[in-house]
């Protein structure tokens, strides 16, 4: 492990700018923080590099991250508590930070997998809501996400943080467009299903028999008339008490559960 003493270090320097979106597009990395997620990270081949604050870290983290990075040889660094203020954006981080490859997805080379669930994210603006989707689907075991061009950057550090390392466990393609869904849909045979409020059926009634994906849309106006027109059935969860809607993340985790269940129960 090397000490990093100055903060003109051009490693310290280039994780500051990678908080900055067009920073992170032209260099294809992003910053990931938290011993759980470099954890997690490590054994995917993405990791660049760690650094540590090596006055914060405890011990029985520090041992097997040593550990792990020996294993996958990815360099491991440390800096001094002074210096970590400067490049850590969480209050009450962990004093861990990782350097990460960005992974491309290409639409051109997807494949339907038979029978497979997929979610459609268009329009979710908040980092978190989008951090959690995406941990849930990889729980849930979404086949691959598709982002529309107006949705908040998979790579902000908020959203990488409520991932809890799901980005590298999920295929996501990003600034999908009309064009592009309607050629997953009659290209690849996948039914779309839209979370709507207005003429939509119980969630739990279809069978989503087949490939299917699940469309959700932006926090305050929902599901773009743009990806509406496209979506085979309706759908919407009930409600049994005076709240008209759920949060997106909540809402998008309860549909990809119960696709799932009702995918199971086909199979028996």
């Amino acid at each position: 492990m090397e000490d990093i003493i100055s903060r003109d270090n051009k490693k310290i320097k280039h994780i500051v700018q990678l908080y900055k979106r067009k920073y992170r597009t032209t260099h294809q990395e992003f910053v990931a923080e938290g011993y759980r997620t470099v954890i997690d990270m490590l054994p995917t081949g993405t990791v660049r590099y760690v650094i540590v604050n090596i006055e914060s870290i405890k011990q029985e983290q520090l041992d097997p991250l040593l550990s792990l990075c020996g294993i996958y040889d990815v360099q491991i660094f440390s800096i001094s508590d002074n210096l970590w203020k400067g490049i850590e954006t969480t209050v009450h981080g962990q004093g861990i930070i990782a350097v990460v490859c960005q992974k491309v997805h290409r639409l051109e080379d997807f494949r339907v997998k038979e029978n497979g669930l997929y979610v459609l994210i268009d329009g979710v603006q908040d980092p978190g809501n989008l951090g959690t989707l995406i941990r849930t689907a990889v729980g849930a075991g979404v086949r691959a996400m598709f982002l529309t061009s107006n949705t908040v950057d998979i790579y902000n550090e908020k959203t990488v943080r409520s991932t809890m390392s799901g980005l590298c466990k999920l295929p996501i393609y990003t600034n999908v467009t009309k064009d592009s869904v309607v050629k997953l849909i009659e290209e690849q045979g996948i039914k779309l299903y839209g979370t709507v409020l207005e003429d939509s059926v119980n969630y739990g009634e279809p069978s989503y028999a087949g490939a299917t994906m699940i469309a959700l849309g932006n926090e305050a106006n929902g599901i773009s008339e743009d990806i509406l027109q496209l979506v085979t059935q309706r759908i919407s969860i009930p409600m049994y008490g005076p709240m008209e809607s759920l949060n997106v993340a909540i809402a998008g985790a309860l549909c990809m559960y119960k696709v799932q269940e009702r995918k199971l129960c086909l199979s028996k």
